[in-house]
């Protein structure tokens, strides 16, 4: 009965793992990050759980599963002129994995993610939702021509983000990078992830570090 779900904070927070239902804190996972869930729901301590590994339980009130087309997107050390790499997974909703683009965001210089509006650092990890699954509008600019916006789903100040194409991501200069959005690195990722959000019209875009 294993499936696939998204760790959901209201505030974005990281989520305590313990070593069972209602046992110890054993570590933590980053809000929005990919788990296998491999357990019926235990209740304990006035709340459900379930198991995500060998000895590794998380409150059930805190996964959400997406059953339709995402984004999913892992943050690595890899980088780009100083910005963090995203390694994104573009997946249909039965779960196929269609295609695997790069992605960037925040300027090269504030690489640390936040939720203060105006930072121009990353995305706070977590789940957003398009707001018109299947649109790619246009937009000028640093935006490359290709904008479709998102909203998180949990409580955070930042706002107008969108998922796009950068032009300046291999200009390696002080302004590489969005200033705060989500964006592909190149022409050819852009042209990558615009097919798929018009094809298979995904509802969710998932950030996570890896």
């Amino acid at each position: 009965m294993a499936y696939t779900a998204y760790i959901s904070t209201k505030d974005g927070d990281t989520l305590s793992v313990r070593d069972r239902a209602n046992g110890t804190v054993v570590t933590s996972l980053t809000n929005g990050t990919e788990v296998t869930v491999i357990s019926e729901p235990t209740f304990a301590g006035s709340r459900k759980w379930v198991q995500i590994d060998t000895n590794r339980w998380i409150a059930n009130e805190f996964i959400t599963v997406i059953r339709s087309a995402k984004l999913v997107a892992k943050r690595t050390t890899e980088t780009i002129n100083g910005l963090r790499v995203y390694q994104t997974r573009l997946i249909d909703g039965t779960g196929k994995l269609i295609n695997t683009v790069r992605a960037v965001s925040g300027r090269a210089n504030k690489q640390t993610p936040s939720n203060i509006a105006g930072s121009q650092t990353p995305l706070p990890f977590g789940i957003y939702k398009f707001d018109s699954p299947g649109s790619v509008g246009f937009k000028g600019g640093e935006f490359g021509g290709v904008w479709s916006p998102v909203t998180p789903i949990f409580n955070t100040g930042r706002s107008e983000i969108g998922v796009h194409y950068d032009p300046s991501a291999l200009l390696n200069n002080s302004n590489s990078g969005t200033a705060g959005c989500f964006a592909t690195p190149t022409t050819r990722e852009k042209e990558i992830m615009t097919n798929f959000i018009n094809t298979y019209k995904p509802t969710h875009l998932i950030v996570y570090e890896g």
